[in-house]
Parts: structure tokens; sequence; C-alpha cells
């Protein structure tokens, strides 16, 4: 007798850059490759992000958001904030950039702290405190909602957000990624269908979308706009 496989919420972000050293009017996205190991998507490229934990929706984080509180909770649907919250942690946690937020203390624990959100000895919240991040949610834009269907033996329901990423390298964390590649749209697309690397449905429609654009600016207004007339 199969079991059903329960849906969880999710969130993801699409990171930005315009890319100066490939030409001009270049649009650079971040992907990761997932670890052999995952049960669902082992080795795929995906954007950072991962499931809602229950601590995404601690009030101690909701009382740091400077910014862009209403529209995250709107974006969010049933999860509300938390969707925000999940993406600006997935981002840290696997790829090593506070996206959405500002750090206002002392960053020479950076690193320790966002071993210590992997390894779950540390929570959002205490890494929150200890850097004194000040959300501004607004930077995360909202475009998407994909769910898994039904089939694979785990399932999602993601919030898909865009930002422009922030300074900072990117780095894979060895255990739910394990390579970093900052790829135009068009690249990204091309290997795929070459079989070089695998490409969730979602990412793959994402990717296609953003080869209509040619900078961070253009990219984040479109993806908002074709999201707009698609709810209309």
């Amino acid at each position: 007798m199969s079991r059903e496989v329960v849906v969880r919420e999710a969130a993801t972000t699409v990171l930005l850059r315009d890319a100066a050293q490939r030409g001009p009017d270049q649009l650079e996205v971040l992907l990761l490759r997932r670890h052999a190991s995952h049960v669902f998507g082992a080795n795929a490229y995906v954007f950072p992000g991962g499931a809602i934990d229950e601590a995404d929706s601690d009030t101690a984080l909701a009382a740091r958001c400077i910014s862009g509180t209403e529209q995250a909770a709107t974006a969010g649907g049933s999860v509300g904030l938390a969707a925000s919250m999940a993406a600006i942690r997935e981002c840290f946690e696997e790829a090593g950039l506070l996206v959405g937020c500002v750090a206002r203390g002392d960053e020479s624990q950076r690193d320790a702290l966002r071993v210590a959100l992997n390894d779950q000895t540390r929570a959002w919240a205490d890494v929150a405190a200890v850097l004194d991040l000040r959300f501004t949610l607004d930077d995360l834009r909202y475009f998407a909602h994909w769910t898994t269907p039904a089939g694979p033996p785990k399932r999602y329901s993601t919030r898909f957000f865009a930002a422009a990423a922030p300074d900072g390298e990117a780095l894979c964390d060895g255990h739910e990624t394990t390579h970093v590649w900052w790829a135009s749209p068009a690249e990204a697309v091309t290997a795929h269908d070459r079989g070089e690397i695998t490409l969730m449905t979602p990412t793959r429609a994402t990717l296609e979308t953003l080869r209509n654009y040619d900078n961070v600016d253009d990219a984040l207004a479109g993806l908002v706009e074709t999201a707009a007339a698609l709810r209309a």
C-alpha cells in the first residue's frame, strides 16, 4: 500500500548579477549543484532554497524587518513572512550569501555561524541576533509558485523569489551543495539540452524566461510583470 507524500512548504531565491566580464548587457544567475546523496534532485543544478522551517516564523525575526513586511506577507500566502525568511536563510546556508538583509553586528563569526546553522546547532534567529541583521524584504521579488507533481519521494510547494546578488563570494557548503556556477541563462539551458547538467522543470522554465533580459533591473521587473499578468 503506497503512502501519500506530504507536500512541504518551501522557498527559493534566484540571485542575479550583471557580468561585465562577459561583455555589455550580460546577465548571470547563481546555480548550485545538489549533492549526489540527495533523495530529491540529486546532482541537479538549482537555485538556493529549501523547506520552510517552523523557526522561520519566529517573532524575533519579524521584529528585525525594516521594510517589505506587507509585501512579503502577501507573497508568502498561507506561510506569510516565513517564506521570505526561509529564502534568505537558505541563501546563507547553501551559498554563504546574505540577501534581503543588512548585517550591523560583528561579521567575524559569520562563517562559524553558517556552519552552526547547517549543523542545526544554532537557530536562524540566533544567527540574526549575533550578526544584528535587519531584514529588507522588499529586496526579494516574488514571481512564481511551483508544486512538485505526484510521484517523486519528496514534494514541495515552493515560492520563488528573485533578487540582485549581494556583494561577496558564493561558496557551496559541501553537504547540501557541491558546486557553484554563475551562468548566463542561455548557457545553462544549452548545457541542459546537451545532457551536460540536470535541471528540474521550474529551474529550466525560470532560466528560459531570464533569457529575455540583459541586466538585473530588467530581469527583476520582467519576472514580476510576467507573474502579475499570469495571475490577472
